[in-house]
């Protein structure tokens, strides 16, 4: 459903169109830096009626470069640094909006925080480990079999469902 979506997302080159966009912008320079978006990702944001901003496009680029899920204060550092002035609230307003568009997927952790990455292009879960808050997706969705009985069974059109399995790593096994 969101695989082209997210495809576009990650097959994005590189997101250095933002820091050169935001610095143009706290120096007062040309507001149209930032037309180096492309296209795909400006027809995400217009899809869903948001502005494509220099937030937006930074938190979007700090989540592509990453390898691994982040908190909302790793994401936060990792904008400021193209945008010192973001506050924190701009960036829980952003992940919210990122998410609501399925460009960003959340993850609970077992200490009660998230953590966010992109989306993936295809359909996962994650796996957090209950010791270091480490995250590993599962493509292997065994739901599947499971929604379709239940739709039969109580007339719900199941769309989406959500799955996320917590344990421990190998190395925060204790033997």
């Amino acid at each position: 459903m969101n695989s082209k979506r997210n495809s576009t997302i990650r097959g994005s080159s590189d997101f250095k169109y933002i820091s050169k966009a935001s610095r143009h912008r706290q120096e007062g320079g040309d507001a149209n830096a930032i037309s180096h978006v492309p296209k795909e990702i400006r027809a995400i944001f217009r899809g869903g009626r948001l502005k494509c901003t220099p937030q937006r496009l930074a938190v979007l680029g700090i989540l592509q470069k990453s390898m691994k899920h982040l908190s909302i204060n790793e994401v936060h550092r990792g904008v400021k640094k193209i945008l010192p002035r973001t506050g924190l609230a701009t960036i829980y307003r952003t992940l919210e909006a990122l998410e609501e568009l399925c460009l960003v997927v959340r993850v609970h952790l077992e200490d009660g925080c998230q953590s966010y990455a992109l989306a993936p292009s295809g359909h996962q879960h994650p796996i957090v480990c209950m010791g270091c808050n480490r995250v590993v997706d599962f493509e292997e969705c065994p739901l599947e079999d499971i929604s379709r009985r239940l739709s039969r069974e109580t007339g719900f059109k199941i769309q989406q469902h959500f799955l996320q399995l917590f344990g421990k790593c190998r190395e925060c096994q204790v033997p």
